[in-house]
């Protein structure tokens, strides 16, 4: 085999190895273990920030200019998900950049923990409902701070959560009091919500205020 073979191979391997996104679970629930779901919910919320917070910031002109970068990967909102936006305002993310954590657990060590939902419902009640797990509480936490750190025209923006779908078939979506008050902010009706949600895996807003 050749040299230049052999390191493709090579790269192709480590590039699928499983075992990070399956440690990366295990080290999650020794933490809680630890500290409690109170304490992991903190750590999380700290973990997801400071990631946030040490990417660069962003300045468009335009709504249109933002929303170009953000369909292209290009925004920090975007950077870890492909997205498209079915209106200005609406964000569906097709694929949750955590999915591969889970299956590959679950493949190889079983269900998750119950400490990844005990950690979700905390947050719910604590902070603001829209987890199904710790992957979530990752996830919206540090859209919300990277979204922060995004300016048009001078204007902060800021992002909602509206509903998250699981591989599993679990899903959340936001109390019926703040539903109808989302879908309007993303401009969708509940029935293009059901669509988006059969074929996708999150569906959220941005805007400025």
């Amino acid at each position: 085999m050749s040299d230049d073979r052999e390191m493709k191979l090579r790269a192709t391997s480590i590039k699928n190895n499983p075992f990070v996104d399956v440690a990366a679970h295990l080290f999650l629930e020794d933490i809680a273990d630890k500290q409690g779901a109170a304490g992991m919910n903190t750590y999380l919320m700290s973990l997801a920030t400071s990631l946030a917070k040490s990417m660069p910031e962003e300045e468009y002109d335009t709504w249109d200019a933002f929303l170009e970068a953000l369909r292209a990967g290009d925004s920090i909102l975007s950077t870890f998900e492909t997205v498209f936006t079915p209106t200005e305002n609406c964000v569906v993310t097709i694929t949750n950049p955590f999915e591969r954590g889970w299956t590959e657990y679950t493949k190889r060590i079983g269900k998750l923990s119950r400490i990844h939902t005990d950690v979700a419902d905390y947050y719910n009640s604590t902070v603001k409902p829209g987890a199904i797990d710790t992957s979530c509480i990752i996830h919206q936490t540090f859209r919300n701070a990277a979204a922060d750190r995004i300016s048009v025209n001078g204007k902060r923006v800021k992002c909602a959560q509206i509903a998250t779908i699981h591989s599993d078939g679990s899903k959340k979506i936001a109390p019926d009091e703040w539903l109808p008050i989302l879908l309007e902010k993303a401009g969708i009706t509940q029935t293009q919500l059901n669509m988006f949600m059969r074929n996708n895996a999150i569906v959220w807003c941005v805007y400025t205020e």
